[in-house]
């Protein structure tokens, strides 16, 4: 792992383990914030039936079972094209987003949002966004292998998968199921687990090819 990516998985861990303590530890600065932008954003739905509808739509695409078939569909594309490195590297930072948010929410067990006339309903704990987590996982990852060796595929895909995951975090807190700093530490996480593997991923696909023996052409007499 290069300097810069220990850089950035340290600076990570230290944002979340910061939000992580200051939201177990109730501080009311984070909360009186986090509860004002989820208040707004309920009331603001509730005047639009339109816009609720499509915001109920949209949150599945970063449901568990829609990433994680999506990841488990393109580690199998690569699988059977004999990228195998690639099909690893999905299927293992998909693996990574469910074993971290399982264990962050056992940990910092912050209760949801709590409305009388909820908008949607959903369990468990709430820090941090699991769906926020999974699409920024899931969908960056997808994007970095489809546009490996392609710099114009690069630049649509990557914006695309980074936008897709802004969109579902902002869905939890407008249906009111998460508060905006779980969002921000799952996009967060996200982003980063897909970053982190990419440098393995790179590292095992350049020994790969280093290993590959040399062809050389046939000696004519």
């Amino acid at each position: 792992m290069t300097r810069r990516r220990v850089l950035l998985a340290a600076a990570v861990a230290v944002i979340v383990l910061v939000l992580g303590v200051l939201v177990r530890i109730g501080w009311d600065p984070l909360v009186d914030a986090d509860a004002g932008a989820d208040d707004r954003a309920h009331r603001l739905m509730n005047r639009h039936a339109t816009a609720l509808a499509w915001v109920r739509a949209v949150t599945h695409l970063g449901d568990p079972l829609v990433v994680t078939t999506l990841a488990a569909a393109a580690a199998l594309g690569c699988w059977l094209v004999h990228r195998r490195t690639e099909a690893v590297y999905l299927l293992v930072v998909r693996l990574c987003a469910v074993i971290l948010d399982t264990t962050i929410k056992l940990i910092v067990a912050r209760p949801r949002p709590a409305f009388a006339q909820p908008l949607a309903h959903a369990a468990g704990h709430s820090f941090p966004s699991g769906h926020a987590l999974g699409a920024a996982a899931a969908y960056l990852s997808i994007a970095l292998v489809a546009s490996r060796g392609r710099p114009m595929a690069r630049r649509v895909l990557i914006p695309l998968a980074v936008t897709i995951a802004l969109v579902v975090g902002a869905t939890r807190v407008l249906l009111g199921v998460h508060y905006p700093s779980d969002v921000f530490a799952g996009l967060v996480l996200g982003w980063t687990i897909a970053i982190l593997g990419l440098g393995t991923w790179r590292n095992a696909t350049g020994r790969r090819e280093r290993d590959r023996p040399l062809v050389s052409e046939p000696l004519v007499p």
